[in-house]
């Protein structure tokens, strides 16, 4: 999972899986509608979603796809882009259910049921990509608040316990930020867990914050740990 503010171009660092032959090819998931910063890519396949039933559906075609023969899976990474604008989708459709069936529930204000039952979507959606058979990335927004320190607290934008809980699910967690050095963009990915901070690193193989990350050399540094 790679998590930011909108902007810093998690899209973009997403796209560079295509560069690699061993990430490649690339298959999108755009929840979002923030695939304009790939609009030039005419190599990476892109899926539009705009409800979880399609998202539902993508991944039938994906669990389809895994070759019982030996063959090559069709993709050697999905990213969906991005799991926080997933997770509000789902908790809109769980909350206009509840309406449907019950008048006095305002479908625009989503109570303890909601978030509870839109959790466990998540968490089974969370668990089923990751177990494809291919490098699966989670893009999020991010979000911060301070905590009683006065200190700023940045973790994934999802709900309540899922800022832990989908993380969790997950080898690599970075969290990703620019900033404008002498003119000069850079941009950071932080892999090291700190007390403001959630990241994580199970492999072993990034450095505590990497400097202008690609996949192709994130993924290089992975497989010489592997190695």
């Amino acid at each position: 999972m790679f998590y930011s503010e909108p902007g810093v171009g998690k899209t973009h660092l997403l796209g560079t899986a295509q560069d690699h032959k061993e990430t490649s090819p690339l298959l999108v998931i755009d929840i979002d509608g923030g695939i304009t910063t790939l609009r030039k890519r005419k190599d990476i396949d892109v899926i539009q979603v705009r409800s979880v039933n399609q998202l539902i559906g993508a991944y039938r075609d994906l669990f389809n796809a895994i070759p019982s023969d030996g063959k090559k899976f069709p993709y050697g990474t999905v990213g969906i882009d991005t799991f926080s604008e997933l997770q509000q989708l789902d908790l809109v459709e769980v909350m206009s259910a509840f309406a449907k069936v019950n008048d006095k529930i305002d479908a625009d204000v989503p109570d303890q049921r909601g978030y509870g039952k839109s959790g466990t979507h998540m968490r089974k959606l969370a668990r089923a990509f990751r177990d494809l058979p291919c490098n699966v990335i989670f893009n999020c927004h991010s979000q911060s608040e301070r905590d009683n320190n006065m200190r700023m607290i940045y973790q994934p934008k999802l709900v309540g316990k899922l800022r832990i809980d989908i993380p969790g699910f997950l080898d690599v967690v970075g969290y990703y930020r620019a900033e404008s050095e002498d003119g000069v963009i850079n941009r950071y990915m932080q892999f090291q867990k700190t007390e403001t901070t959630i990241a994580k690193d199970r492999t072993g193989a990034f450095d505590a914050i990497e400097l202008n990350p690609t996949i192709p050399i994130l993924w290089e540094k992975l497989k010489g740990t592997n190695e």
